[in-house]
C-alpha cells in the first residue's frame, strides 16, 4: 500500500468525509528538504466531514495530525490541509 493510500484509508475510517482528496505534491519539491526521488513525503490534503462542524481551524488540524501521527512522524515532511465542514462547502461553494 502507497502512503499516499493509507493517508486516504486513515482519513476516510476517522472523518467518514463526504469529500477526500489526498494528492502527493513531492514532485513538486524537487531540491528541497527531505526530498527523496520517488519518495512520498509531500502532500496535499481537502477533507470535508461533518466532524468538523463548530470546530476552529486549529483543531481541525489537531484531529487530522493526530489521525496522521505516525505518518508524520516517520514519512510525511510537508502537509498542506484544507479541513471544511458540510456547510462551508456549501457557503462557499469551493473545495479547492
Amino acid at each position: 500500500m502507497t502512503l499516499k493510500n493509507q493517508i486516504e484509508t486513515k482519513l476516510d475510517r476517522l472523518f467518514s468525509p463526504s469529500y477526500l482528496k489526498v494528492e502527493d505534491n513531492t514532485s513538486k519539491h524537487v531540491g528541497h528538504e527531505n526530498y527523496k526521488p520517488g519518495g512520498e513525503s509531500h502532500f496535499r490534503v481537502v477533507l470535508v466531514s461533518a466532524k468538523f462542524t463548530n470546530t476552529t481551524r486549529i483543531q481541525r488540524h489537531q484531529m487530522v495530525y493526530a489521525c496522521l501521527s505516525e505518518e508524520l512522524k516517520k514519512c510525511i515532511h510537508a502537509l498542506e490541509l484544507k479541513a471544511l465542514s458540510p456547510e462551508e462547502v456549501v457557503e462557499s461553494n469551493e473545495l479547492v
